[in-house]
């Protein structure tokens, strides 16, 4: 089925419904496709068994973008997802196929239209998920056979004397002479030495008893000097000057080959940073919620596309809540790990009845010993009772503030170091309360280290200017983000998070 712009499909077991899959373990309306603006989201729509996406269950109600060749999992029944093909009409024409003339290709040996011939044959052998040093020596092969030489290189210059070998073929002749690489630095030309030409200068390529040699620069990428490196001992061989240009015309098309694994490459490791992303969306709370006599209202934007913010509400037995929000050191895969850790041991330790300071004391040994020396994040993290005592724990952090109908003031709390940086610390805690109507708000330094164009900090002097006009939740997290904005412009440099939690 080919999904257009703007539709929405409903995928489930009533006859009604766009995608109708008889099966019990399929819900009547099980989950819907949608085609928006920004790409195609689906999205469960709280069915009995759950929907998965590449094998990642999807929480109900929360739409989440898919990519190409993705798999969609209800039930027993699989979808994949794949590209759309436009199509055109064939018509035959008046005259018969059998009375098209017709010439058979039958390239001679040995000329260039057969060297040609190996050459395009060799690039279609390479298998599509072949890394560099592979496909590159399928490449060499072939240009081995084509020319008669010996020896092929792909080389990447590393240094001032030494040439990183990506790909090779063929013997093993020594060195490599920088005089032959030098001269190709233009990739529109190819460097030929040969026993006639003079050799003088190259004393690295007389010295190994080499009798010719090419060289000719890939166009990979514009920070990489990739090069073609052919050469051979025997006196019989002889690359003349088409042969030479067919060298150049495969080292253009190896640095095609090139381009198109490392793009590949690329995109499959934005796509899962795409869904690692999808992930941490849902390690957070959902942006409005309430428990416990307390309300929250949350939003958190990375600053890239792996987010090292994290934040949390979870109920404890005694029928108060956590409250954290805290910052990962670092970005990418490694911050996103270690924020995966910490939300899932603050969920933990919820459940467990722990205070605050017992939880980043547990949560500090555990990253410790199981971190490198510049994995650690900071916490800020507080229990709300009923009765709004708070008890909070700041590892690191500083940045929580209490909102009054008198204004906003930064609490300050004991704690100690970042969790994870030092072990054995005894982590101590602060209790203030909070008043019918007050709100504790938590934010990360992405807020207050935010940068305008002029390269001015936003500042913690703001973040309670503006608070002190803010009367709700909801409007501490949208005025304080509207702010940001006008400071800072819409694509923020570093994460921001601001969790404001108000109690009943």
């Amino acid at each position: 089925m080919r999904l257009q712009r703007g539709q929405r499909l409903v995928i489930g077991r009533a006859l009604d419904c766009q995608i109708s899959i008889n099966n019990p373990s399929v819900s009547r309306q099980h989950a819907a496709l949608e085609v928006r603006d920004e790409g195609v989201f689906v999205e469960d729509l709280g069915s009995r068994h759950g929907t998965r996406l590449n094998e990642m269950p999807l929480r109900a109600g929360r739409p989440v973008r898919i990519e190409a060749g993705d798999m969609l999992q209800l039930g027993p029944t699989t979808l994949r997802i794949d590209p759309a093909y436009a199509r055109v009409k064939t018509d035959m024409m008046t005259a018969e196929a059998g009375h098209v003339r017709t010439i058979m290709l039958e390239p001679r040996k040995g000329g260039a239209e057969h060297s040609l011939r190996m050459l395009v044959d060799a690039v279609r052998s390479i298998p599509s998920d072949v890394d560099e040093q592979n496909a590159g020596r399928m490449m060499l092969e072939r240009l081995l056979q084509a020319t008669g030489l010996e020896r092929g290189l792909i080389v990447r210059l590393v240094g001032g004397s030494e040439a990183q070998i990506v790909a090779s073929a063929g013997a093993q002749l020594g060195s490599v002479s920088r005089s032959l690489l030098a001269a190709a630095e233009d990739p529109n030309q190819v460097a030929h030495l040969s026993q006639e030409d003079d050799l003088r200068f190259a004393h690295s390529v007389v010295g190994s008893g080499v009798r010719e040699a090419l060289a000719v620069r890939l166009m990979v990428r514009s920070d990489d000097d990739h090069f073609m490196y052919l050469d051979t001992r025997n006196s019989a061989g002889g690359v003349d000057a088409g042969m030479a240009e067919f060298v150049g015309a495969a080292a253009r098309i190896c640095g095609f080959v090139f381009e198109s694994i490392a793009r590949r490459r690329d995109e499959e490791t934005m796509r899962d940073v795409r869904r690692a992303r999808e992930v941490q969306k849902r390690l957070l709370p959902e942006p409005t919620g309430m428990v416990s006599g307390v309300s929250w209202r949350l939003e958190s934007r990375p600053g890239s596309l792996l987010a090292g913010d994290f934040a949390g509400m979870a109920v404890r037995p005694d029928g108060s809540c956590f409250a954290w929000v805290g910052d990962v050191v670092g970005k990418g895969a490694p911050a996103a790990m270690l924020m995966a850790t910490a939300q899932s041991w603050l969920h933990a330790s919820a459940a467990r009845g722990e205070s605050p300071a017992q939880a980043v004391t547990g949560l500090n040994e555990f990253l410790h010993a199981r971190s490198a020396a510049d994995e650690f994040a900071t916490l800020f993290l507080a229990a709300i009772g009923p009765d709004g005592a708070i008890e909070a724990c700041d590892a690191g952090h500083g940045l929580a503030f209490l909102v009054t109908i008198a204004g906003a003031r930064v609490l300050d709390s004991d704690g100690g170091p970042p969790v994870g940086a030092v072990p054995g610390i005894e982590f101590g805690s602060t209790k203030a309360v909070l008043e019918r109507g007050d709100r504790l708000l938590l934010v990360t330094d992405g807020v207050h280290e935010q940068r305008s164009g002029e390269g001015e900090q936003f500042g913690i002097e703001r973040v309670v200017g503006v608070l002190g006009a803010t009367r709700t939740g909801a409007d501490d997290v949208g005025t304080l983000m509207a702010e940001l904005a006008r400071f800072a412009g819409e694509r923020f440099d570093d994460d921001v998070t601001i969790l404001s939690v108000t109690r009943s």
